[in-house]
């Protein structure tokens, strides 16, 4: 057996994972509490997205050897793939207890806690592993991302040349210094990073998905941004669901079977692929898509209502390896709505813009609405953009969906719309460069939206655009923000993320709150540093109802 083990372990070393996978089978077959094949077999289906298979096996692993240090490791991995942080937290822990020199198991750790918000801790874990393996460029990577997220930019930098003198073609590390370069506005320096870290790996959304960002914020050509954005798109399409040609379909499906699906997302899908065919669209596999999807949204929801499932926000579905197949045609083709001529007017042309503007500058909140802030021609090409465009990638815990303008949501009238706001009102926007901007699409069921949190730029713009008629509350639905700013001091997840914290600031800070009611057309401007969150929704249950809202954000804090 020992022989046979050896075997299988070359066949996963050099990614042979069919072949260990049979080996490793084999060696069970005849030796059925081999913990080391059982282990090892649980981390192949971890490799292919399996992570309930891969539990099970390596759970019955460290059932047999409750000291299996690796395991230990593994469990740790497919935890966090399951979303399961806490539990992870504690394999990864008990790895470094069992193996206190082994440098991967403090990154390892580092990275959890990182992940899991305890920054101090984290930047311990990672510091060990440094210490313990000098030559760990991974480790020295990781710290500075970490350093990076506190706002410790010269730090991340110092940290990030680490990483690249120990391993000069490392493109992650590269991508990250690209980021930290452009948080410091060192713009061309963040570009030439972000091209070498392509061109070590052209299949990276995200380092593409920066540059484009870049491209946009320093007023590229509309041709280059888009290009850059939609490109980002399909990459993040293809890593999901491939294309027919990295992989096979049989083993995409399989891979898409074995993992799971939230329960929210399907739902958004199969309404939008319905909507589409009742617009006349076709799109390859759309009616296999339908047919699968509604089996499946069906059955979830029949478990739901016997409470045999949890509650619509948070289930997740299990596909058949049959109706991955069938819906994957459809999974894997973009569709984008597509400008016939881009309207004249983005900005409604009869508002005094000027007047606005000064209305804003002069406020002492810095909070103010607009009402028909788009041109009419402008607001129905968004509305039927959000509502057409297969573009919506991001998942949100509380069940709503995003698109981003560095990630396909991109057109030239998003960029027309950025360009006349700095027309229009100079003083406000001419001197910040555009950030980003976004759309969200919520769930009605839920009646819930954006958490409280503060954003990164200078000057928020949000607007809305679904027909008021689907809103079932006047005066709910909109936004609540909160008139003081979140301190200098705090790092993006602390101003982004830490709702508790940013309560007990409110309160502590007797902060007033301006809630501005839903209105389609709707254009709220205020100090991205404010608090804010998602009003209370009550929206019809249907495709068209989901409440959007589009974001824009100029400048940095």
């Amino acid at each position: 057996m020992a022989k046979a083990l050896q075997v299988a372990v070359r066949h996963h070393g050099r990614g042979r994972l069919n072949e260990a996978e049979t080996a490793y089978t084999r060696i069970l077959a005849h030796d059925p509490d081999n913990v080391h094949a059982r282990h090892l077999l649980g981390v192949i289906h971890h490799q292919r997205g399996d992570n309930i298979a891969a539990y099970d096996l390596i759970s019955k692993a460290l059932e047999t050897d409750p000291r299996y240090a690796d395991a230990h490791g593994n469990m740790g991995h497919v935890l966090t793939a399951l979303g399961r942080l806490d539990e992870a937290l504690h394999h990864f822990t008990t790895q470094v207890v069992l193996e206190p020199t082994l440098a991967e198991a403090h990154n390892n750790l580092g990275q959890a806690l990182h992940q899991a918000g305890r920054l101090t801790d984290a930047i311990d874990s990672y510091q060990m592993a440094v210490t313990l393996k000098p030559n760990f460029a991974e480790a020295h990577c990781n710290n500075g991302a970490l350093h990076q997220e506190m706002g410790h930019l010269n730090d991340a930098l110092a940290c990030y040349r680490n990483a690249l003198q120990l391993r000069p073609n490392y493109a992650e590390a590269l991508s990250r210094m690209g980021s930290a370069l452009a948080q410091l506005g060192q713009n061309d320096e963040a570009v030439a990073c972000y091209q070498e870290a392509m061109r070590l790996n052209p299949m990276d959304a995200t380092t593409l998905a920066n540059l484009t960002s870049l491209y946009i914020s320093g007023n590229a050509d509309t041709e280059t941004a888009i290009e850059g954005s939609l490109r980002s798109l399909k990459l993040l399409q293809l890593a999901r669901y491939g294309d027919g040609a990295t992989d096979s379909n049989d083993t995409i499906a399989s891979r898409l079977s074995s993992g799971d699906m939230a329960l929210f997302r399907l739902k958004h899908d199969v309404e939008q692929a319905g909507y589409l065919l009742g617009q006349g669209i076709e799109v390859p596999g759309i009616r296999d898509f339908c047919d699968s999807g509604q089996g499946i949204l069906d059955r979830a929801t029949q478990a739901i209502l016997q409470k045999m499932e949890p509650s619509h926000d948070t289930a997740r579905v299990r596909l058949s390896r049959d109706e991955a197949a069938a819906m994957l045609p459809y999974l894997q083709t973009g569709h984008l709505f597509q400008l016939d001529e881009v309207p004249a007017f983005a900005l409604n042309p009869e508002i005094d813009w000027r007047a606005e503007e000064q209305k804003y500058l002069q406020s002492d909140k810095q909070i103010m609405y607009a009402d028909d802030f788009l041109a009419p021609a402008a607001l129905k090409w968004f509305q039927t953009y959000c509502l057409v465009s297969k573009v919506w990638t991001k998942e949100y815990q509380n069940s709503y969906l995003g698109s981003f303008s560095d990630q396909g949501f991109i057109s030239p009238l998003h960029l027309k719309l950025a360009s006349e706001l700095k027309e229009k009102m100079p003083t406000l926007f001419g001197a910040h460069p555009l950030r980003r901007f976004w759309g969200f699409k919520y769930d009605a069921r839920l009646g819930k939206g954006i958490n409280v949190h503060a954003d990164f730029a200078q000057i928020n713009l949000n607007f809305w655009i679904t027909p008021d008629i689907y809103n079932l509350a006047t005066g709910t639905g909109g936004l609540k923000v909160y008139d003081v700013p979140s301190p200098a001091n705090w790092h993006f997840r602390a101003y982004n993320e830490s709702k508790e914290a940013i309560y007990a600031f409110i309160a502590e800070h007797e902060a007033q709150s301006v809630t501005v009611p839903y209105r389609c057309n709707r254009a709220v401007l205020f100090n991205s540093a404010y608090f804010h969150e998602t009003d209370e929704l009550h929206f019809e249950d249907t495709y068209e109802a989901r409440r959007i809202n589009i974001t824009y954000l100029f400048g940095s804090r």
